[in-house]
């Protein structure tokens, strides 16, 4: 064999290996084909909506803090983005400005290195627009495949794409952003966002079909405020994606058979807490709370074998957010929203704009200031005599011990405190106040917000108004009685452990509740959007919505009748939208409410058919008329968020995109 064969050998046999490995990361991420579509459909059209000026003013604290920590600094001495470090979020500890939400930063930092080397050797809006073309490539392409048509679709891909990018580079101009960071968050933003889709198609799949998944998937990515809020760089994706992949790794340890298995997938499902508090603390124990109810409800055992392995998954999870705190403040159960502000004396308030601990800050310099009286005693001791200095000494030495073991203690009790005092202020809220679930979950209207930073205007809309196909989970008591008098009335008393379902069931029950009771006594406030505070319940009820078995029924009866009532709602109802709002000379506010209106209006009609159909009368057309509609009109409320609402004064990063 000539040297030149055997190289070429060589070259055959390592590509054929990475190609293996390619194929089984790729099943092991995306499980098929359909997965991929999902995630590729999710990334293509939020790209879309993508915009390079900041949308909320918490944005520019974790971008500075990106670009500090770009530089190798956790704390931010001079702003990248804006004239001032005092913007929402900012910390203070020992006159250092610290921002919060690090799990979101340091996701973003790789992301941010890519963008750094892209720019060193290319046009950073033309290499975009470039991504944005190979990513609607890739999913006309896998489509294609999925339809047995792959060749055609291929070629109509490539000519789609070829043509987008050559108008892109014609129409391109220089690219406004000097300092990356802030971009790199938003990719980040939107890969969680895709991943919230491909992760509650996978489960779904696995739940009940392909079919059903990948309906939720497409609603989840596409068809809900993930499209609007996958290019704002917020936490509450990210905490969206964290819970979905509780819920997936929970349900994987309940179907599986293997010991093994089920004590990893089992301690897996942890891992999403820590990562959960390390951006936001409380958000991890509302995560925490509805995991450790739906597991140990529905464990089939709690040997001890078992309970190391989750415990020591739970506390690996919990190291980053350990270890970023203690490098801020020295106190590792202290995250940066319960330091005081950064310029605290100009805002007048201490207290980080989600719940934060009005005596944080205080609470770490007081248990200092402890410390230093205690060396200080001991040295007055020493004073007074040898034998005198030495049983000081000691009690000194014991003291430290007992106050090293004794502070994270009473730091851990004091948040959980803290935690349940949110907590019955919600449930408060709730009893006092019931027109706030009202103004979260059904109507929001005209609502006046006495808040600094309140712009006045309509923009707020409520759940149902964002995702009127939540309109069909009005049913979901009558089915949970059904079920549960049908169970009784077998003479067979209801066994948690005998369907995996029933533990994500739980999960997503008692999760949506606590994270309800954690902020409904707060809400509705203003820039909220779209209830932004209670984002991770949109994809949760997504799939609330196809655990009904008429919605099902619906998706497997009448699949064609579900795409183009989709696809005529976003295409036709759009074009009638817009020609609406140009006739009527409709302000951005009205324009919002208008189609919160619609939004509502499908959503009742839903909930009226979904409870035909809890009593035996299920229409497949009319549901998936409905649905379809309903689905179509929260895509066209993201896109009237952000062209109406963002889009005067806002740059978009695609060229093609008009501002």
């Amino acid at each position: 064999m000539s040297t030149r064969s055997r190289y070429r050998s060589v070259l055959d046999e390592r590509s054929e290996r990475v190609t293996a490995v390619a194929h089984r990361l790729g099943r092991l991420v995306f499980g098929d084909y359909r997965g991929v579509f999902v995630f590729l459909l999710s990334c293509s059209a939020a790209m879309v909506l993508w915009r390079t000026t900041f949308s909320i003013n918490d944005n520019l604290t974790i971008a500075n803090g990106l670009a500090a920590l770009s530089d190798g600094h956790l704390n931010v001495a001079t702003p990248t983005y804006g004239e001032t470090l005092r913007t929402p979020g900012m910390a203070e500890y020992d006159g250092n400005a610290f921002p919060r939400n690090f799990a979101h930063i340091v996701v973003a930092l790789p992301i941010l290195w890519v963008l750094d080397g892209v720019a060193a050797v290319a046009d950073v809006r033309v290499a975009l627009a470039a991504l944005w073309c190979l990513s609607v490539f890739a999913t006309i392409s896998v489509g294609g495949r999925l339809v047995a048509r792959h060749e055609t679709a291929h070629l109509v891909g490539g000519v789609v794409a070829l043509g987008s990018f050559i108008a892109s580079v014609a129409v391109a101009t220089p690219f406004p952003l000097t300092h990356l960071a802030y971009l790199a968050l938003q990719l980040a933003t939107m890969l969680a966002a895709a991943g919230c889709a491909l992760v509650l198609y996978r489960l779904l799949a696995r739940v009940h079909s392909s079919d059903v998944g990948f309906a939720a998937g497409i609603a989840a990515g596409v068809a809900s405020p993930a499209l609007l809020w996958a290019t704002i760089p917020k936490r509450h994706v990210l905490t969206a994606l964290f819970a979905l992949l509780t819920l997936f790794f929970l349900y994987r340890s309940r179907e599986t058979d293997r010991v093994s298995t089920y004590r990893r997938y089992r301690a897996v499902a942890y891992v999403p807490v820590g990562l959960t508090a390390w951006l936001n603390a409380s958000e991890g124990l509302v995560l925490l709370g509805a995991l450790a109810a739906a597991d140990f409800a529905t464990a089939r055992e709690n040997g001890v074998r078992t309970l190391a392995t989750v415990a020591a998954g739970f506390f690996v999870s919990l190291l980053p957010f350990f270890l970023t705190n203690y490098l801020l403040s020295g106190d590792p159960f202290t995250p940066p929203r319960m330091l005081d502000r950064y310029g605290a004396d100009a805002i007048g308030t201490p207290v980080s704009e989600d719940m934060a601990a009005t005596n944080g800050g205080s609470e770490s310099g007081g248990g200092g200031g402890s410390t230093g009286g205690g060396a200080e005693s001991g040295g007055g001791a020493d004073s007074t005599g040898g034998g005198g200095g030495s049983t000081d000494s000691d009690g000194g030495i014991l003291e430290g011990l007992v106050s090293g073991v004794a502070k994270p203690l009473i730091g851990t009790i004091d948040r959980a405190l803290l935690f349940t005092e949110f907590l019955s202020h919600g449930l408060e809220a709730v009893r006092q106040e019931p027109g706030r679930l009202y103004h979260t979950f059904v109507r929001s209207g005209y609502l006046e917000f006495p808040s600094r930073g309140a712009t006045g205007l309509a923009i707020n809309v409520a759940f149902s108004e964002a995702l009127p196909i939540a309109g069909a989970l009005i049913a979901a008591p009558v089915l949970a009685v059904r079920t549960l008098v049908a169970t009784v009335s077998e003479s067979a008393s209801p066994d948690l452990r005998s369907r995996p379902v029933r533990a994500a069931d739980i999960f997503v029950t008692v999760y949506a509740a606590l994270l309800t009771l954690l902020y409904i006594y707060r809400l509705p406030l203003h820039a909220m959007l779209t209830v932004r505070y209670v984002y991770p319940l949109f994809p949760l009820a997504v799939y609330a919505v196809a655990r009904l078995p008429w919605v099902r029924a619906t998706v497997a009866a009448r699949p064609l009748w579900l795409g183009f009532s989709y696809v005529g709602s976003v295409l036709v109802g759009g074009q009638l939208v817009l020609v609406a709002v140009v006739m009527g000379n409709y302000t951005a506010d009205e324009t919002i409410q208008g189609l919160a209106l619609l939004g509502l209006v499908v959503a009742t009609a839903t909930g009226l058919w979904s409870l035909a159909a809890a009593a035996d009368r299920t229409n497949t057309s009319v549901g998936a008329v409905l649905v379809g509609l309903g689905s179509g009109l929260a895509t066209i409320l993201a896109v009237a968020f952000a062209v109406a609402f963002f889009g005067p004064t806002a740059e978009f990063v695609l060229p093609l995109v008009p501002v």
